[in-house]
């Protein structure tokens, strides 16, 4: 018997899941592959046939929800209707008792009531005036719940909010005095405040309606001081109050324009429980449009004029610190010193930007950076000094970062608060002190000084450090800022003083002449300097050097999309991060303690005073392999570079920028910052060289600039840099009939050298960058025989420098003879020509062009190690070191950064441009009399424009906007100072400069220029002016023909007598030998190895009486076969000074 026999012998069914139809269904499926495609196909049918089943029952109960909705609807609707027509009965009906027909009708005004129906708000209108006829005797009757005196007052809001406020002017007031009837007598406070919100939104939006009648606009204003009103211990709804006041009305624009609004708060308002109460509710107003905290600031100031009670001014200052970062661009962008519209003037960082702000709110803001509202913080400072308390040292603190923040964010009005602050004087137990010795003498005093100064190796650890606790932060802060103070104070004073001035303190036994003028209080000792620098010279290197350790996680890295710096005070959450000072970005602080460095390394480059390698810091780098770190990390920035998309936005024309336009720019410049940081980041060591490259020997910061050089050229062409592979694989590359090597060559005649250079080869821009094949031709048209190997292009860009600087107008010389350029040329120019506009205009662009196109030939020089003999004025080279400076924000100086960077006019720089200004201005700062009085000057300045042929004539100029109506006073003669300074040496050649500074630019790079002061630019461009060294020469020397040195080593007779009668000659006849052969009598920076072509002399015969002559073109010195020292030196230097025998050829 088999296991599985179960008793049954009919043979089981089998079920068919295939979907295959089978005649039989017993028989047996065969489960191919056809059979699994039928099933996956079952399956899908009838999940489809599922999806449809439940589809079809969701649109089943969707119907029924709209049945249901519709229903409901019109049963509403119906009822709303039949007790509109209830109500509408009432009112229809023969005269009746107005209480009784307000008690029936307000239960269906409830019920009905939709704010957008004119009709309901018609009803509305007659009810409430059955109201006030009854004194809402239905209320306090109770025939009416008192639970709905708030659904009234939130009645009455939404019908105000949809009136017409042209044709319901009637219903408007009506509503508003029912509101100031009802609200007044509400017996459910609780239900009065729940309203309060919707209360004061629609009473702000109101406020700006200028077309309600003067009684209506009296009713909106005592509505919105009603609920400040209320009795003592009714705090919760003036809690309710101030805050909605603050965040609803106050924000609106232009309250001013309500009848006496602002006179009425001011009567009603708490000041101080307005300003604790904006300073809490800060972080919810980052919400809000930044033009509305404009107006709440504005409002808040006007209110603060208008209020007799005597507030706190140091809570002022905590109330304004609260809302500034809020919108710091707007207020930053409304006072931008612009230039005014149609002139050409002003460059584009000097506009006014007057339009950007509405009149109140500017009038309100200015308010804030006159004359007496600076001397009132720096009254309430001094009254914080001397006491030790936390909260003395937290008001100080305010103090000196309110000021900080009117100078970043009133750029216009900077100069006038530093002014302020240097003509101060501040109250001690000594008597008074000029604010800038005052807050020299505060800093000292700080831990932030006395632990950076000392030791180059302590800062980072100092700058990670954290407070204890809440007062040690405050001390922080409080130190921080009387640093930043003393450092705006400071940087100001410097650009006023003269050398006279500075060195009095350092020489006080030298005799120095003039009067104890307020700027020699304010001079430092030696000792003092150099603990000064010290500490400037560790903060900034730390700043740049260990910038990613500072800004990881800290709270000045601000969120991608925050409108507002980090800079409350926050802890920062990881070890290695840096607490900023509050309100203070990174930027400003970096950028002040830099800016005061520079000045004073650019004072002590001009005239020593601080002991040989004072500014050094090379024990902080492993030197032997700085070079090739720093070109690994100009690798990586140069391929950053490359990956950005899209360019920055360029601030060359900015007039008639709209203020949107200007909040742009803006934008872009905070990304721009943010790319910054990241570039320092990862190039540290290329921040060092490019902000304070003075750390580093001047040999070694060469030796980087010509690998840079070297680099630039291994990219550009292909890394063929020599010029004779680069034409090679030129000239193998199919490139048709316009070969781009036509584009590099140029056919020049004698005499018209700059003039043909300019025809052909503007086009090239910074394609003059690589090799170009230059062929001379005579007067008579005939080319001049030889190959260009890079001599004739050394001829040809010495010939164009030469032509240039001296047959050309474009520049001119100072006493010492040092080139700057022409000041007057443009104004003359325009008003030389009498054609039409346009083709004035024509003839300025041209001009321009040739300072763009001599700034690349200048660069042509300095890109092939090629030295000019041309001397450039130290203020002009100060503009090519700086030209790569971009301010971020922190000092906002005055001087257009777009054409000169971060340079700073100063009187100093004024000495070397006209010596017979800087004693007149000298004169006027030491003037002892009235000088309104006396002198009757005014903030304009007058320019002489000599045009040939005719009388000299003057233009009359504003030194700021509106300055022929701004007499020059004995207080505000700094500013005029430093006004006439940066003019003259800013303003006036601003067009000249900037174009010599693009062309140079475009081939050298400007932050390659910025590793070098004034007179290493110098060095750069014409050599060096050391002694020369001639054993140097001696070794770096090439000999030709008979003096080619043989298998034996030993140099030619007549070559030995050359070497002895150069050691012989005076350095002076050394320096006039090897201009002769070379062009320039100065030896290149890293001595006659880098000269190219290199230094050469070939046998020239043997003919006794003949004279030596040289090919400049190729350094070469073609000297006889002299048999005695004395010949030879005779014929040398006959041939030397009286340049017989030169040769060009």
């Amino acid at each position: 018997m088999f296991p599985t026999f179960t008793g049954n012998s009919r043979k089981g069914r089998n079920v068919n899941l295939s979907g295959q139809r089978t005649s039989n269904p017993f028989t047996s499926t065969s489960w191919g592959a056809s059979s699994a495609a039928g099933a996956s196909k079952t399956v899908a049918h009838a999940q489809a046939e599922r999806q449809q089943r439940q589809h079809e029952r969701d649109r089943i109960r969707a119907a029924q929800r709209i049945q249901r909705t519709w229903r409901a609807h019109r049963v509403r609707r119906n009822l709303r209707d039949e007790r509109r027509q209830a109500i509408d009965r009432l009112y229809e009906a023969q005269p009746v008792d107005a209480s009784q027909r307000s008690a029936k009708a307000l239960p269906l005004v409830f019920a009905t009531f939709q704010a957008f129906d004119v009709q309901d708000r018609h009803r509305l209108a007659l009810v409430t005036q059955d109201c006030f006829q009854t004194d809402f005797i239905a209320f306090s009757s109770g025939v009416v719940d008192l639970v709905r005196v708030g659904k009234l007052i939130r009645i009455l809001l939404a019908a105000l909010t949809r009136c017409d406020l042209e044709n319901e002017q009637n219903e408007v007031a009506l509503f508003l005095r029912a509101l100031g009837a009802i609200g007044t007598k509400a017996s459910d406070l609780k239900t009065f405040e729940q309203t309060l919100g919707q209360w004061y939104n629609v009473l702000g939006r109101l406020c700006q309606e200028t077309g309600l009648p003067s009684s209506t606009q009296e009713i909106i204003c005592s509505l919105v001081v009603a609920p400040l009103d209320v009795p003592h211990g009714l705090d919760s709804i003036k809690h309710t109050a101030y805050q909605n006041l603050v965040v609803s009305v106050l924000t609106q624009p232009d309250l001013a324009r309500c009848s006496n609004l602002l006179t009425r708060l001011a009567d009603s308002i708490d000041l101080d429980r307005l300003s604790n109460y904006i300073i809490d509710l800060s972080h919810k107003l980052q919400k809000h449009d930044p033009n509305a905290i404009l107006w709440l600031i504005a409002h808040y100031i006007a209110i603060k004029g208008a209020k007799e009670q005597q507030t706190s001014r140091l809570l002022l200052i905590k109330t304004l610190e609260s809302l500034f970062p809020l919108c710091s661009a707007q207020i930053r962008s409304g006072f931008a010193v612009v230039r005014p519209k149609g002139s050409e003037y002003f460059s584009e960082s000097e506009q006014d930007g007057t339009d950007a702000l509405p009149p109140f709110v500017r009038q309100q803001l200015q308010s804030l950076v006159g004359k007496g509202a600076i001397q009132d913080l720096l009254s309430a400072f001094t009254a914080t000094t001397g006491k030790t308390s936390t909260s003395a040292d937290d008001d100080a603190s305010h103090l000196a970062g309110f000021i900080i923040t009117l100078i970043n964010i009133f750029p216009a009005f900077s100069e006038d608060i530093r002014m302020y602050l240097y003509v101060a004087d501040i109250a001690t137990a000594e008597g008074g002190v000029p604010a800038a010795k005052y807050f020299w003498n505060a800093t000292q005093k700080t831990s932030v000084f006395s632990d950076i100064a000392p030791s180059k190796n302590s800062t980072l650890e100092f700058l990670r450090r954290k407070p204890a606790s809440p007062a040690a932060e405050m001390v922080w802060h409080r130190e921080w800022k009387t640093v930043l103070l003393f450092l705006e104070s400071f940087i100001f004073v410097l650009r006023l003083m003269d050398d006279d001035d500075f060195f009095s303190a350092l020489n006080p036994h030298h005799g120095f002449g003039g009067p104890s003028s307020r700027l020699r209080l304010a001079s430092m000792s030696l000792g003092e300097l150099k603990l000064l620098t010290q500490f400037l010279k560790h903060l900034s290197f730390t700043m740049y050097y260990n910038a990613e350790e500072l800004l990881t996680d800290s709270p000045w890295t601000e969120k991608r999309n925050s409108t507002r710096p980090r800079g409350d005070g926050a802890q920062a959450s990881k070890a290695d991060s840096f607490l900023p000072p509050a309100g203070v970005d990174f930027t400003t602080l970096r950028d002040l303690a830099t800016t005061a460095m520079k000045m004073l390394y650019e004072r002590d480059s001009r005239r020593p005073f601080l002991p040989e390698g004072h500014w050094l810091m090379t024990s902080k780098f492993d030197m032997e392999g700085f070079l090739a770190a720093v070109v690994l990390e100009e690798q990586r920035q140069h391929e950053l570079r490359n990956n950005e998309d899209g360019e920055d936005s360029s601030e060359d024309d900015q007039e008639g920028w709209s203020h949107y336009a200007q909040l742009e720019n803006l934008r872009q410049k905070n990304k721009k910052r943010a790319r910054n940081h990241l570039m320092s980041a990862i190039t540290p060591k290329l921040e060092i060289l490019r902000n304070m490259p003075f750390v580093i020997p001047f040999e070694t910061r060469v030796q980087i600039f010509r690998q840079f050089i070297q680099l630039d050229k291994q990219r550009r062409r292909g890394g063929n840099g020599d010029p004779d592979m680069w034409r090679a694989h030129m000239i193998n590359r199919s490139f048709g009939p316009q070969h781009p090597l036509g584009r590099h060559s140029a056919k020049i005649r004698r005499g018209r050298v700059f003039e043909d250079a300019m025809k052909q080869l503007w086009a090239l821009g910074e394609g003059l960058k690589e090799p170009i094949q230059v062929t001379f031709e005579d007067e008579f048209g005939m080319q001049e025989a030889g190959i260009d190997g890079g001599g004739v292009t050394k001829e040809f860009l010495d010939s164009v420098t030469t032509e240039a600087f001296t047959h050309t107008e474009l520049f001119v010389t100072n006493s010492k003879n040092a080139y700057y350029p022409n000041p007057t040329l443009i104004d003359r120019i325009r008003h030389m020509w009498t054609g039409e506009p346009e083709e004035t205009q024509a003839a300025v662009e041209r001009t321009l062009k040739e300072y763009e196109f001599l700034g690349r030939v200048i660069g042509k020089c300095m890109y092939e190690g090629i030295l000019i003999d041309i001397v450039f004025a130290g203020f002009f080279l100060l503009k090519w070191a700086a030209a790569n400076d971009t301010p971020g924000g922190g000092s906002n100086s005055p001087a257009s950064a777009s054409a000169t960077g971060g340079y700073r006019a100063n009187i100093n720089d004024l000495r070397e441009l006209d010596e017979e200004l800087y004693q007149g201005m000298l004169k006027l700062k030491n003037y002892t009399g009235d000088i309104q009085t006396d002198l009757a000057l005014d903030f304009t300045i007058t320019d002489p424009i000599n045009i040939p042929g005719e009388p000299t004539r003057t233009i009359i100029r504003p030194l700021i906007p509106n300055g022929e109506s701004i007499p020059v006073t004995n207080e505000n003669r700094p500013l005029y100072i430093s006004y006439v300074a940066r003019h003259r040496l800013v303003r006036q050649p601003y067009p000249q400069t900037r174009a010599f500074l693009r062309g140079l630019g475009s081939i050298i790079d400007p932050s390659w220029l910025s590793m070098f002061n004034q007179l290493e630019l110098q060095r750069l461009v014409g050599g060096d002016s050391s002694e020369i060294d001639v054993e140097d020469l001696r070794r770096n020397t090439y000999y030709n023909g008979v003096y080619e040195i043989g298998d034996d080593g030993e140099e030619h007779e007549t070559i030995q007598i050359f070497w002895e009668v150069m050691h012989e000659l005076r350095d002076e006849e050394r320096r006039e030998v090897l201009k002769y052969v070379t062009s320039t009598p100065r030896a290149p920076l890293l001595g006659f190895g880098q000269l190219r072509p290199r230094f050469t002399i070939r046998d020239a015969g043997r003919d006794q009486e003949r004279l030596p002559s040289a090919s400049t073109c190729v350094n070469l010195l073609k000297l006889p076969q002299y048999r005695s020292k004395r010949r030879l030196k005779e014929k040398l230097l006959y041939a030397v000074k009286s340049g017989a025998g030169f040769n060009l050829s």
